[in-house]
């Protein structure tokens, strides 16, 4: 009979829902998963029926919960994804709109209106005026769905990301609250004092009323209380910034994730926000004294989810065959995986994915090569914009998420970046790392596997060259 506290994490992400049981020393005791693709009823939207989400996370805690005993679950961590909004009627419980996705791009117009310069939201926030962050999506509901409008007007409404919606389930609506790294991406947060920031609400017509407690992102967040036993909520923090804290990042470090999308993150120190037009600038995980670290971040759009764009066009594969195909590719496409438009350094959601190359000896590994070496060539894009505004990146770089299992990928963004790059052995480090937050520890390193650039420098350069060409034929092209 397991004996040892355990600290259960979830994970709530684009493309499912999680459980881990986590051990004193880092491992993975048990898991639980379902999987939970967002409907997309046209182009450019991505939603969630809030029921289907909240009761695929509900199974797999309590089917964890019972295989390893609710009695040895120490605490409680909720870990997310970022810009996915729900909003509900703190009567009823029930969603009042739909649950519009961070890919979800149909609050173009409102981000457009909000009367506030781009400059200013990101002096602000440190992020900037799209539809992709929350603000413009609830703007959107409130204009769109009467009953989100009416909840609104009688003081029912609550509007939170992903996490504080579960939060608010979990402990039957006695805790309303989101961590800086959640809050922040509403796109209604002041980045510099961590509280809403009244410009801003004016700007989307978001009451503050509307929107969660901020908390440190280890705090207490309330019990669930599951066959009699009361579970305390330790953690509730977003999911690129749990990875963040697992890896231990220190100033003047970068690592990367790979997931639905892909980041790169910069930290750039704890002193003051660091802003850089064309980066995102987020704030770290933070212990109970509220003090979090500023990272630059650089999101790619599309990933894991390039890869299921390319099964959906009808060229079918198992995730376990990637990186045969890819060592199987004589002459990779030239591919721009730009579904969602392009993030970082870009900012142009009028992009959709690009290809070139294509000859009749092109074959399916080809495709995925190609796809693969897109997703790695947008993080090369990243990097480059760094280095040239004087933010060395040195090596190793850690890599985790579930991408990071291809070696072919690994290896060719080592070969780009020409610099080592570490491999976590555990992927799932947004998990890892929210656990940590709530054991209040560091865990352990793991070592990882070591990639090293395998081409020349001049190489290197050449084909990034031949990138650069790439995508610039792709901006001329008619949208």
């Amino acid at each position: 009979m397991q004996t040892e506290p355990l600290i259960i994490a979830l994970d709530q992400g684009t493309s499912g829902s999680r459980a881990f049981a986590i051990a004193p020393d880092g491992s993975v005791r048990a898991q639980k998963s379902a999987p939970l693709a967002p409907v997309r009823p046209g182009e450019g939207l991505s939603e969630y029926d809030a029921e289907v989400l909240l009761d695929s996370q509900w199974k797999v805690l309590n089917e964890l919960l019972d295989e390893v005993g609710p009695e040895q679950a120490a605490a409680l961590a909720v870990t997310s994804q970022r810009s996915t909004v729900v909003l509900w009627d703190k009567q009823t419980g029930r969603a009042v709109a739909p649950v519009l996705s961070w890919e979800d791009g149909r609050a173009q117009t409102e981000a457009d209106e909000a009367d506030i310069p781009q400059e200013e939201v990101h002096q602000i926030t440190g992020l900037y005026k799209t539809p992709y962050f929350s603000a413009p999506k609830i703007a959107w509901c409130l204009k769109h769905i009467p009953q989100a409008a009416q909840a609104l007007q009688e003081g029912r409404l609550c509007a939170g990301p992903v996490a504080s919606y579960l939060i608010w389930k979990l402990t039957q609506g006695q805790t309303f609250a989101a961590d800086p790294t959640l809050a922040q991406r509403m796109l209604l947060l002041d980045i510099h004092t961590q509280t809403w920031s009244d410009r801003l609400c004016r700007a989307f017509g978001v009451p503050e009323s509307c929107l969660p407690q901020i908390l440190p992102s280890r705090a207490d967040y309330g019990v669930y209380e599951y066959k009699g036993v009361r579970i305390p909520l330790a953690v509730c923090v977003g999911d690129q910034q749990a990875s963040v804290a697992f890896m231990g990042l220190e100033k003047g470090q970068a690592c990367m994730n790979y997931g639905t999308g892909a980041f790169l993150l910069y930290h750039a120190g704890a002193e003051k926000p660091v802003l850089l037009p064309g980066m995102l600038t987020s704030l770290s995980a933070c212990g109970p004294d509220g003090k979090s670290a500023f990272l630059l971040e650089g999101p790619v759009n599309a990933a894991g989810s390039a890869l299921q764009w390319l099964r959906v066009q009808g060229m079918a594969f198992d995730p376990a065959e990637t990186d045969e195909l890819c060592r199987q590719a004589q002459q990779p496409v030239w591919f721009l995986p730009a579904l969602g438009g392009l993030g970082a350094p870009y900012w142009d959601f009028s992009f959709s994915p690009v290809s070139a190359g294509l000859s009749p000896r092109t074959r399916r590994p080809d495709w995925v090569a190609g796809v693969l070496r897109g997703v790695a060539f947008l993080l090369a894009d990243i990097a480059a914009y760094l280095r040239e505004n004087g933010f060395e990146i040195s090596g190793p770089v850690q890599v985790s998420g579930g991408l990071s299992r291809s070696s072919w990928l690994v290896q060719t963004q080592a070969d780009l970046l020409q610099l080592p790059l570490t491999a976590l052995p555990e992927a799932e480090s947004s998990v890892l790392g929210a656990a940590q937050l709530a054991a209040q520890n560091t865990g352990k390193r793991p070592a990882g596997t070591l990639f090293s650039p395998r081409i020349s420098g001049p190489d290197a350069r050449r084909l990034y060259a031949r990138w650069r060409q790439f995508v610039g034929w792709c901006k001329q092209m008619p949208r």
